[in-house]
């Protein structure tokens, strides 16, 4: 199978999933809310980008499932006979879930920024924030082959652990969220994208030397 039909494929296999749409049109609903919540608040601006951080927990959700659907069904062993070639399967996979989640999180922002009138071209970095945080979810959801775990380790970082640590650590700049607090800032775009490729690369490099 070339790299263009297993990217196809693997899209074909995101969309066909029900926890797709549930989780996307669930994510747009709160956000939606989030945001009207926040408006009636009188926190409009650059504050009004608040709710991606709440958003997030549903593109992480949307970049577990993805990756372990396969694993709890034995489906994976289908799909590795019909392309064999781990990490090309691996980078496909990625890109079937960007191709997904690029217009999901656009959707999303934009219902956002629309009601808390924050900056228009905060916007583009929230979006990307938001799809790139899927795929990192989905690289540690490959790594772990679990959906449970994957969730519950992820949202604890997110919303737990990294809050924590923001303002409190000289180092938490440069962890997976660190864009989440200041959407504007080309340097937290640069640390997400950063962490994309380490936990992609990573997470292919594991889907290829173990068993499926």
């Amino acid at each position: 199978m070339t790299g263009s039909r297993s990217v196809r494929a693997e899209t074909l296999k995101v969309l066909s999933l029900p926890a797709t749409y549930f989780t996307l049109l669930a994510t747009l609903g709160v956000s939606a809310a989030l945001a009207i919540a926040l408006t009636s608040s009188g926190q409009e601006g650059n504050t009004g980008l608040a709710f991606v951080r709440y958003t997030q927990a549903g593109f992480i959700v949307l970049g577990v499932v993805t990756a372990t659907s396969e694993y709890s069904g034995g489906q994976i062993h289908v799909t590795l006979t019909a392309m064999p070639r781990r990490i090309a399967l691996q980078l496909a996979k990625m890109a079937a879930l960007l191709i997904v989640a690029v217009p999901a999180a656009t959707i999303t922002v934009l219902v956002g920024v629309a009601v808390t009138r924050a900056p228009w071209s905060a916007a583009v970095e929230a979006s990307a924030y938001l799809a790139l945080t899927a795929v990192i979810a989905a690289a540690v959801a490959t790594i772990l082959r679990r959906s449970v775990p994957a969730v519950a380790g992820l949202l604890g970082y997110y919303f737990i652990a990294g809050p924590l640590l923001h303002g409190r650590a000289t180092f938490a700049s440069y962890l997976p969220d660190a864009a989440s607090h200041d959407l504007g800032a080309l340097g937290g775009s640069a640390v997400v994208l950063g962490w994309v490729l380490v936990a992609v690369g990573v997470s292919a490099a594991a889907f290829h030397r173990r068993d499926a």
